[in-house]
């Protein structure tokens, strides 16, 4: 009967190993979407523009069905003030994310960590940065649409800072994109 009883349970392990596979592995893919910086150019000036296309990659590991760990890179946004002046973000995050698988194709996601930011911002000649490391999160859905790819949406923020006169000011920066991912 014990011998039964292991056949049977080794069995079933051998049949539902690659389906458990499929969860686990590494993932990377592209971003676009819309970023908006809470920031002031250089001049303090009025704003134009407080949004702009932005762009990036990610890259990360998916331990199960419900935890995965995810670096990426890409902007935050742009903003143009009525003088013509900008000041310009990009990101380097590293975060968990949480999935909450809906159905086989759907998730819904949650991203917790640490991003760094920089900033840069021009007035005619004058070029000033700024660097600031802080909690970064997100949430968002993901849909499947084959076993290796999905399909993202996903809304981020972000800690900036800017300097203007040698005075740093904190912000944060606001992204929503779209995405695709490919699991290896």
């Amino acid at each position: 009967m014990m011998k039964k009883i292991a056949a049977v349970a080794l069995l079933s392990a051998v049949i539902a190993a690659p389906a458990f596979a499929a969860d686990e592995g590494f993932y990377a893919g592209v971003t676009l979407g819309s970023g908006k910086p809470n920031v002031t150019p250089v001049t303090g000036t009025a704003l134009n523009k407080t949004s702009s296309f932005v762009y990036g990659g990610l890259a990360g590991y998916q331990y199960n069905r419900n935890l995965a760990a995810e670096v990426q890179y890409g902007g935050v946004g742009k903003v143009t003030d009525v003088a013509g002046n900008t000041t310009k973000g990009d990101a380097l995050s590293l975060t968990a994310v949480g999935l909450l698988p809906l159905t086989d194709s759907f998730e819904l996601l949650g991203k917790l960590g640490v991003a760094s930011t920089k900033t840069t911002s021009s007035a005619g000649a004058t070029a000033l940065g700024a660097s600031r490391t802080g909690l970064t999160y997100g949430i968002g859905a993901q849909y499947n649409v084959t076993k290796n790819l999905g399909l993202r949406l996903v809304f981020d923020r972000y800690a900036v800072a800017t300097t203007n006169a040698g005075v740093k000011t904190n912000a944060n920066a606001n992204v929503v994109n779209v995405g695709a991912v490919y699991q290896f």
